[in-house]
Order: C-alpha cells, then sequence, then structure tokens
C-alpha cells in the first residue's frame, strides 16, 4: 500500500510546471479563488480572496526524502520542527518516521485551514486504529506523542492558536507562532514566492537572532542567501543556518 501511495503521489507531481501556471494565474487574478467553493485540501494559509497565504500544493515526498537526508536533528537543543503552514501534516509524519524520538523529539504543524487539519488528525488516529501487529502499533504511538497540530493564522505570530492534536497539550501554558519558534529549532516553509516574502522577516530574525535552521521546499528566500549550507535549484530544496 506505501508503494501505491508513493507512486500516487510522484504521478501528481509530473505536471507540476501546468500547476504553478495555475498558481499564477490566480495570484494574477484573486478574484477567481472567490469562485471556488473551499474544500478541506489546501495545505497552507492564505488564499489571496479570504485570508489564506498560498493555495494548496502538495508536498512531494521525494524531494522532501532529500532535504532530510542533509538535516540533522539531537537532543536536547537542535530536536525539534515546526512547518509553518502544515496542512495535511505529511511532512511532519515523514518527519518523525525517518528520525528517532533520540534525534527528533517534536514535530510541530500551524496551519489556518482547520478542516484540513482535523481530517489529518483523523485520518492519523485511523491509521492507528487499523495496525494490527505490536511493531507497526508501536511505531504509530511513537509518532503521535511527539506530533502536535495548531490551528491559527501565519501572520499573527502573537495570536494565541488553538490545539487540534493533542486534543489536550501537554503544556498548560497556551501556545502562540511567537512562542514555538522560540521552542523548536528547525522551521520549515513550503510556500509561493509572495507568500515567502510575507515571512522572510521573521524566517530572517529566526536565522539571525534565534539561530534557527529554515528548511525551504521548491523556492529560494533571496534575503537567507548569504545563509545557505545546502541544496539549491537543482535540488529543488534550500537549506539555510545561522554561521558567524
Amino acid at each position: 500500500m506505501e508503494d501505491e501511495v508513493e507512486q500516487i503521489s510522484k504521478n501528481s507531481y509530473k505536471g507540476s510546471d501546468f500547476e504553478e501556471q495555475e498558481h499564477d494565474r490566480y495570484k494574477n487574478n484573486p478574484d477567481l479563488l472567490a469562485q471556488v467553493k473551499p474544500k478541506a485540501t489546501r495545505l497552507f494559509s492564505y488564499n489571496w480572496a479570504s485570508g489564506f497565504i498560498s493555495p494548496f500544493r502538495p508536498t512531494p515526498q521525494g524531494i522532501l526524502s532529500d532535504m532530510l537526508q542533509h538535516v540533522h536533528f539531537s537532543t536536547p537543543n537542535r530536536d525539534s520542527l515546526l512547518d509553518l503552514g502544515c496542512g495535511d501534516g505529511i511532512v511532519l509524519v515523514q518527519a518523525l518516521q525517518t528520525f528517532p524520538s533520540t534525534q527528533l523529539k517534536r514535530a510541530i504543524g500551524i496551519d489556518l485551514d482547520k478542516p484540513l487539519l482535523e481530517a489529518a488528525k483523523d485520518r492519523i488516529f485511523l491509521q492507528a486504529q487499523t495496525k494490527t501487529d505490536p511493531k507497526s502499533k508501536t511505531e504509530m504511538h511513537d509518532i503521535l506523542s511527539r506530533l502536535e497540530l495548531y490551528h491559527g493564522d501565519l501572520t499573527t505570530k502573537d495570536d494565541l492558536l488553538s490545539p487540534v492534536m493533542p486534543t489536550e497539550p501537554n503544556s498548560k501554558a497556551p501556545q502562540t507562532m511567537k512562542r514555538l519558534i522560540e521552542q523548536c529549532s528547525h522551521l520549515f516553509v513550503y510556500l509561493l514566492p509572495d507568500a515567502l516574502s510575507k515571512l522572510t522577516p521573521l524566517l530572517l530574525e529566526a536565522i539571525e537572532l534565534q539561530h534557527k535552521v529554515v528548511l525551504s521546499m521548491r523556492w529560494e528566500i533571496p534575503e537567507l542567501k548569504h545563509y545557505l549550507i545546502q541544496g539549491g535549484s537543482d535540488c529543488q530544496f534550500y537549506i539555510y543556518s545561522y554561521s558567524p
């Protein structure tokens, strides 16, 4: 089944150039988005008509796998990942499957699309319930224990976030995007260039003042080019990190 899912994912990106042209069409004509009924299939925040930063764009799992090979997590200070615009949570789940808890302690996602977050939570719980062999059950329990999903707006870092998963947060202190950025060592983004430009000041501050690692899928962040340590246009991912 996993092979079938991976093949479907690969096939869905054969027309990526066409898809990007379609997104440009929406960008240039934002009113078109208002004509489409919203569905729980967006991955990132903000559709230009209703407040979402970037229209749905599923994460290419092949590129993500290549990127994760160049990411290094280690406890206690480099052991957490925050996905800004996590959507269906696939990036977080794949990272948790790749790195054991001794390296990646927390994988956290924020998205403005609450129906998509709820669907992701339901799917993950369903997968956990359908596992029958002890090894698979243990692996799913491990993923669930490290995964957190929050509903909130990426453009308002001081607003309180609403927890979606777990429904009862381990910490009683309410979370904001600002606090989660402070708590996490790695930040992941997969947003269109216009959306990235909106978050660039936040990402630049995270690198320069807090020494975070920023992972960007598909698109370069020009303002961070001096901090590029891995990737490039050929790889379709960019990894930025502070160096004195």
